[in-house]
């Protein structure tokens, strides 16, 4: 596995997943993955993490955490173009349909608001599906083990 590290402290494991909390560092400031309902702020610059525990991790534990680039690479991608990609290709379906009444750039607009809005649901139903399975997760293992 490959892929940006930080580490942090295991605050609870709980089933398939472990809570971290990480110091926030200037790569928190690029990354972006902040947004994510799995990661929120807690006192001091610190973040809370879930991640998927490797090997046997307890609470208290100095903990390493990766993502594994490919995944994250994938989810970012599904993030950022997957909205551009509909609103342009609704744009130029709208475009075309619109252009016979003559309003082609206000239907053009209407189909690409539509359709960047279509991808919006998409994403929110996707990241619910995934967030079960843990795969755009980082992954934690515990510094006893290395």
């Amino acid at each position: 596995m490959t892929g940006m590290k930080e580490y942090g402290t295991a605050i609870k494991v709980q089933g398939r997943t472990v809570t971290v909390s990480v110091r926030r560092t200037a790569a928190c400031d690029r990354c972006g993955r902040c947004s994510h309902p799995d990661i929120v702020f807690g006192d001091n610059g610190t973040l809370i993490v879930e991640a998927v525990p490797i090997g046997e991790v307890k609470p208290g534990d100095v903990v390493e955490l990766e993502m594994d680039t490919g995944e994250f690479l994938k989810a970012s991608f599904l993030i950022w173009m997957l909205p551009l990609v509909s609103a342009g290709a609704g744009f130029g379906l709208g475009y075309l349909i619109g252009r016979s009444t003559g309003n082609g750039g206000l239907w053009g607009s209407v189909f690409a608001l539509f359709s960047a809005a279509l991808s919006f649901l998409w994403l929110h139903e996707y990241d619910k599906s995934s967030r079960g399975s843990g795969r755009y997760l980082p992954y934690a293992r515990s510094l006893r083990d290395l």
